[in-house]
């Protein structure tokens, strides 16, 4: 795990990512010197469970799900939705 600044990430970001993606780094990006965010390779699992989220809500929204219940408000039924997105 290595410590970086939020203006070096900034500064080379295309390094970090390649670190992250073929060495599996994890980093944990600072500003002011107190850690704000963690950057680290995505487990499969993780894409593939939000990958078939955002398929079903693109269904869902194009109306190609029968499951679907939006009701007369459109709204509520956004609210209902995001409920799920995590």
């Amino acid at each position: 795990m290595k410590v970086v600044s939020v203006m070096k990430v900034r500064k080379s970001l295309g390094e970090i990512l390649n670190e992250v993606n073929l060495k599996s780094e994890i980093f944990i990006l600072e500003r002011a010197g107190k850690p704000i965010a963690r950057l680290g390779p995505l487990k499969d699992e993780d894409y593939s469970k939000s990958l078939n989220l955002r398929i079903k809500s693109l269904q869902d929204l194009k109306g190609l799900n029968p499951k679907t219940s939006r009701g007369k408000n459109p709204d509520n039924w956004m609210d209902r939705e995001r409920g799920n997105w995590n």
